[in-house]
């Protein structure tokens, strides 16, 4: 048994030497177009970025070598050993799975599929507890990732609920995670794998960090759960049917659980009887100097009253050198916040707004599933090949 000093040495060592390894690369490139998307749907709604999709590449690429080594250090203390041959099956029915549905491919579905059917018939040959406790401490170390970074890549949505302009946030973020683990080859051997783990939520309820928080305090209950029971089918081989089940069940039910919890709350960021609400701050503008914050409520602006986006244009349009403002913050109640421009008139205070009209309003809809994408693809050419 490594003392937990000599595990995070060489947890520390071996995963930033993964760095050198061209599958980390892949991964990388695999985030960074993610968040080149997440950038492209970002400037359509905001008009800039507020972080370059490579800067927030890099800052994934941080926190995933962080948990890396926590998940590494776990692994390699307590000893945990897979057969790399389960991946042949997990792997393969994962990216199956996730033409359903992008959620599907995490292993708590295919990991969970594949040992009950190893439980059940006797194929495929699997290391049940191995792996369950292999996707319990992945789980646990993406709620570290989702608490800490989960809504660095924010994007402030509008949208149109029985009339009304409702303001949201749509929140995904991605990590390259390289982790050492024991594989049995005849000896128990280490060796470097890699893996992606992702995050994505909206809410309109909430602040995107009390959302964030929440997402990962179940995520986090989630880990412990199924780290137990793998700890416990050790010794019972009962826990292992029962964590096979509750991997892809219980994983489920979080999701359907945030949804209940999202559709049982009042929206938060509505139009206020009185002032104008902000939605999101800009980074390196007039706003974010002034102290504004989502939530806050504009009651006016150098004395003069405002009930509406048109008043605020109205204001700046004359490019002020001065900005008093007159905020309601949740926190602070009635506050008087204050900018002076010593260089040039101020032409932008760069805020989101909850308007009035539902007219340049982003729509949010379930994503649909890709294989219903495809049938849908597949029976308009039929038609089309019919007329």
């Amino acid at each position: 048994m490594y003392s937990l000093m000599e595990t995070f040495y060489y947890s520390l060592f071996n995963v930033l030497n993964g760095i050198k390894y061209p599958y980390f690369w892949l991964m990388i490139f695999i985030v960074f177009i993610q968040y080149y998307k997440i950038g492209k749907k970002e400037k359509d709604i905001l008009g800039i970025n507020k972080r370059s999709p490579l800067l927030n590449t890099f800052q994934s690429i941080l926190y995933g070598l962080l948990a890396g080594i926590l998940g590494s250090s776990i692994f390699i203390y307590l000893r945990v050993i897979i057969d790399s041959r389960d991946f042949l099956f997990i792997l393969p029915l994962a990216l199956i799975l996730s033409m359903i549905h992008p959620r599907f491919v995490c292993f708590s579905y295919s990991g969970g599929i594949v040992s009950l059917f190893s439980l059940l018939f006797g194929w495929p040959k699997v290391n049940v507890t191995g792996f369950m406790f292999v996707v319990g401490v992945l789980h646990l170390v993406e709620s570290i990732l989702v608490l800490l970074d989960g809504t660095r890549t924010r994007v402030p949505i509008l949208m149109e609920k029985e009339g009304a302009v409702v303001g949201g946030f749509s929140m995904n973020s991605f990590w390259p995670v390289p982790f050492i683990i024991f594989v049995n080859r005849g000896i128990p051997y280490p060796i470097l794998l890699f893996a992606i783990l992702g995050y994505g939520d909206f809410t309109f309820s909430n602040f995107p960090k009390k959302k964030a928080r929440e997402s990962a305090s179940l995520l986090f209950t989630f880990s412990i759960i199924l780290i137990i029971l793998s700890v416990l089918s050790i010794y019972y081989n009962l826990f292992k049917y029962i964590a096979a089940i509750f991997s892809p069940l219980a994983h489920e039910i979080i999701i359907a659980l945030g949804k209940y919890r999202e559709k049982g709350k009042a929206d938060l960021l509505t139009r206020p009887i009185e002032g104008l609400k902000i939605l999101d701050v800009l980074p390196n503008t007039v706003g974010e100097k002034m102290g504004l914050s989502t939530g806050d409520i504009i009651l006016s602006i150098n004395g003069k009253r405002i009930l509406d986006k048109r008043d605020l244009d109205d204001i700046i349009y004359y490019k002020p050198n001065t900005i008093t403002a007159k905020i309601f913050s949740i926190k602070k109640g009635i506050t008087i916040k204050e900018f002076i421009s010593k260089n040039m008139g101020i032409d932008n205070l760069g805020i989101i707004v909850i308007p009035n009209e539902a007219e340049d309003t982003f729509i949010v809809e379930e994503p649909r599933y890709k294989i219903f994408k495809l049938l849908n693809k597949f029976n308009e050419r039929r038609l089309t090949f019919k007329n």
